[in-house]
This record gives structure tokens, C-alpha cells and sequence, in this order.
């Protein structure tokens, strides 16, 4: 089993590739939070009055929300599959460590968000009742409704990562929903590994029992989660591969990477216009997505450039948060500022909404400074507590 890891043992991320996947996480981030801006505030693309191409080109682009999130799931799978793999490869993987490191990754942001969002919303559906987006669907947005899922309930629902499992996302808080399938991914993962280095060692026992609990926790996820799994894996399968094969030439991977950005462009019309199909469906963008970063994550330039490195290291340091606190902020300045009519795309409110969209960033900023900038402190002081509950004077 050790001869095994030892082989597909993940390689360390070069300072480039490092900056890289900081930029593409804030990034997608962003790309979410000007979705959800341009979808509440801004009249849909049918009846704009007509547009320039410009227009036409930021309502392309700033609808890509979901296929953010396939992003957010492949950059998961290679970071949090890549440090298992680590783990088990030096002989120092614990699910005590493990879950303590994922637990307050999540928890970290999960607990404010919940509470700041499901005061935003109550706040909302108080004050603007009349506005009505609280008590109906919003328009491109899916089907929830406010004002119905914001029991005490369904928070502590989405605090144990149930939400569209056993419940829906707390108040308007749609992006919870690919929380709950994270978290889920980060059990089920290294449980089918566990499972499968279990037979390895033929260890019968261990292996029946790990695989038995990993089938029955795929069944009850079901097939939505699965599929979503299998975008997720598609950046464990780029760990193996980013460990094994290296582009070193120039010119092949300029055209490596010019025909993944293809596959990856195609499969992006896809999900935005007719043709979707599997081409635009979630799997299809997710494994478009690992081809193009294995290129990525070989490209050095850039690593060089401090301003970029900062950057790309300061906007993915409170993506998270951004990813979690944006929604309900914007609906209540929804709610507040725009309480009829969405706005036409003229340039004092394109304007406008660029300043809205800065308030959100600095909302989320603001709030990461004392959640998602102390994740390491609190995880030494929940590692220190553990140690302390664990210690038995007999020990000694």
C-alpha cells in the first residue's frame, strides 16, 4: 500500500501555480457574486431596448454563476484530494486532524453567514414586505421563496450541511446549496479511498465495512450529489495527473492550452444558449475546466509579478466569504433601493451597480478580516482543546 501512495504521491504546487489558482478562485467568486447583481437588479436580456454589443457581451459574461460554482468543485476536489493522498502517502493522515481542518474551513464562515444572512432577511421581509421578493420567486433566480425558509429549523439544518438533502438553503441564501455537496464530497472521498486501500491490504473486514458505508452514503446523496462528485473528482484525477506528466516544452503547452481553452469555450456556449445538451451540462464543463487548469498549473508566469502574486492571494483570501455573504446583502439593497421596476443598463446605473458590487466586496472583505483570515488560530485552539479533552491523568 505504501509502494502504492509513494507512486502517485502529489507533487507541490510551484509558486506559479500557487498564484494561479488564487486568481481563479476569487475570480470565480466574483463571477457568482456580478450573476446574482445583474439577475436582481438589471432587467433580463429579453427586454433590454436595443442593446449594443456591449451589453449583450456583459450579459454573457455575467452568466455564468453555476458554472462558477463546477469551478469552485474541481478546485476542491485537486487541493483537498491532493493533501488526503499527501496524507496517506507520509503515513500522518488522521480523520481527527482532518476533520478539525475541514470543519473550521467551513464553520469559520458558515456560522456568520448564516446568522448575518438570516438577519438580512428577516430585516427584508420586515421592512419591505411590499416589495414583495421575499414572499415570491425571483425572476431567473429558481424557485425558493424567502420568507418561507427562514425557521430556526432550517438553520440549524443548514448548519449540519443538509440543506437540499433534508432541507432547503436558509431564507434567500441560494448559494448554500453547493455547501452542503462540499461537505459531503470531503466524507465521501476519503471513505472510498480508505475502502479501496483496505482491500489493497486485504484487510476483508475493514474494506466491507468502508465500502458498505461509502454505497450507502452515495445512495442517499443520490444522483444530483453524484454527478456533482464526479465534477469534483475530475480534480482528483488532475492531482495524478499534474504529479506524473509535465508539459516542459514551450510549444506544446501553448497548444495544449489553447485547445482545452476551446473545449472549455464550447462547453460554456453550450450551457449558456441552445445547444446544451451534454456538451453544456455540469460533468461536461467541470472536466473542460480540469483540462484547461492542468495547463494552468504548469504556466510560471506570473509568479514573478508581486502585484499579481498579492492580489490574486488577497481577493481568493476572503472568496469564501464573498461566495456566502453576497446574496442576501444584495436582496435586501435589492429590496431597499429598487423596490418596483429593475433597472434598464444605462450607464448611471451600470455605474450604480458597479458601486453596489464594490460595497459587496467590501461587506464580504470586512467580515473575512475576523472569520476567514483566522482559520489557522482557531484551528490550533480547537487542536489545543481536543488534546485537552483526550488527556487522561492515568496517561501519565
Amino acid at each position: 500500500m505504501t509502494s502504492l501512495m509513494r507512486r502517485w504521491a502529489p507533487r507541490s504546487l510551484s509558486p506559479g501555480a500557487s498564484a494561479h489558482l488564487d486568481a481563479i478562485r476569487a475570480g470565480a467568486a466574483l463571477v457568482v457574486m456580478m450573476d446574482h447583481l445583474r439577475a436582481l437588479f438589471f432587467v433580463d436580456y429579453l427586454q433590454l431596448r436595443q442593446p449594443p454589443w456591449f451589453l449583450k457581451s456583459i450579459y454573457f459574461l455575467t452568466g455564468f454563476g453555476h458554472q462558477a460554482v463546477m469551478v469552485f468543485f474541481v478546485l476542491s476536489g485537486f487541493l483537498i484530494s491532493a493533501t488526503i493522498i499527501k496524507g496517506y502517502e507520509t503515513a500522518t493522515w488522521s480523520w481527527r486532524d482532518y476533520a478539525i481542518n475541514r470543519s473550521v474551513r467551513l464553520y469559520i464562515v458558515l456560522i456568520p453567514a448564516l446568522l448575518l444572512g438570516g438577519f438580512c432577511d428577516v430585516l427584508g421581509s420586515t421592512a419591505f414586505a411590499s416589495s414583495g421578493l421575499y414572499t415570491h420567486p425571483l425572476s431567473g433566480l429558481g424557485p425558493g421563496i424567502a420568507a418561507a425558509n427562514l425557521s430556526v429549523g432550517t438553520l440549524l439544518c443548514n448548519a449540519l450541511f443538509l440543506q437540499t438533502v433534508a432541507c432547503h438553503t436558509l431564507g434567500s441564501n441560494g448559494p448554500l446549496w453547493s455547501l452542503s455537496n462540499e461537505f459531503w464530497y470531503y466524507v465521501l472521498f476519503p471513505l472510498a479511498l480508505s475502502a479501496t486501500l483496505a482491500w489493497a491490504r486485504r484487510a476483508v473486514r475493514v474494506g466491507i465495512l468502508l465500502t458498505l458505508a461509502s454505497l450507502c452514503l452515495a445512495w442517499l446523496l443520490g444522483l444530483g450529489m453524484l454527478i456533482g462528485f464526479l465534477v469534483w473528482m475530475s480534480g482528483c484525477v488532475l492531482v495524478f495527473a499534474y504529479s506524473r506528466v509535465r508539459l516542459r516544452k514551450e510549444a506544446i503547452l501553448l497548444a495544449y492550452a489553447l485547445a482545452s481553452f476551446c473545449i472549455l469555450g464550447v462547453c460554456l456556449v453550450a450551457a449558456r444558449t441552445s445547444l446544451g445538451g451534454a456538451l453544456g451540462s455540469d460533468l461536461s464543463v467541470g472536466i473542460a475546466f480540469a483540462l484547461i487548469l492542468f495547463a494552468v498549473l504548469q504556466i510560471e508566469r506570473g509568479a514573478n509579478i508581486p502585484l499579481y502574486v498579492r492580489a490574486a492571494h488577497q481577493f481568493a483570501g476572503f472568496s469564501y466569504s464573498l461566495y456566502l455573504l453576497h446574496f442576501p446583502l444584495l436582496l435586501l439593497l435589492r429590496a431597499w433601493i429598487v423596490p418596483a421596476q429593475r433597472w434598464q443598463p444605462d450607464a448611471p446605473h451600470l455605474l450604480f451597480g458597479m458601486a453596489l458590487g464594490t460595497l459587496t466586496l467590501t461587506y464580504a472583505w470586512a467580515i473575512s478580516l475576523f472569520t476567514e483570515r483566522k482559520t489557522q488560530v482557531l484551528r490550533r485552539w480547537v487542536r489545543s482543546l481536543t488534546w485537552v479533552l483526550a488527556y487522561r491523568p492515568s496517561d501519565s
